[in-house]
């Protein structure tokens, strides 16, 4: 809405002179950002970044440790000890291949959420912890498919 300016020119109603506002742009050429904002997408990126480089150290940790869990058959031989060797092989086998998809999935999705610059922190401690319950679970697997006997 214009009205007539009293020397004349014309004035735009709600704009106001310098360093006004208009679509989103400072008419000097700077451009308006929140600083709430840019402080949580930092937070967001270093939080994420920290935790797949932990996530990375864990899956590779858990993998070791899935593979080194097969050490465990070694008693099989022992008189009065009973194995499952085709299960516990199978666990160890698979758990670290697990492991590192449940890891590469984790980062995959992380980095398209930082990528579209939606909150990513939660998927990258959800891997880490996914990571976790794999070799818990591996562990359990193969210490119940070891039986000694006395």
């Amino acid at each position: 809405m214009t009205s007539g300016h009293p020397d004349g020119g014309v004035r735009h109603d709600g704009a106001a002179q310098d360093g006004a506002v208009l679509d989103g742009a400072v008419q000097d050429g700077r451009e308006a950002r929140s600083g709430g904002r840019r402080g949580r997408r930092v937070a967001d990126v270093v939080a994420s970044v920290v935790l797949l480089v932990v996530g990375a150290l864990a899956a590779l940790t858990a993998g070791w440790g899935i593979m080194l869990l097969a050490i465990g058959f070694g008693s099989c031989d022992a008189p009065g000890n009973r194995c499952d060797e085709g299960l516990g092989g199978t666990v160890v086998t698979l758990g670290p291949v697990l492991v590192a998809l449940v890891f590469l999935v984790a980062a995959v999705v992380c980095v398209l959420r930082l990528v579209r610059r939606r909150t990513a922190w939660p998927v990258a401690l959800l891997g880490l912890g996914l990571v976790v319950v794999v070799f818990l679970v591996a562990r359990l697997v193969v210490g119940g498919t070891v039986t000694i006997g006395i």
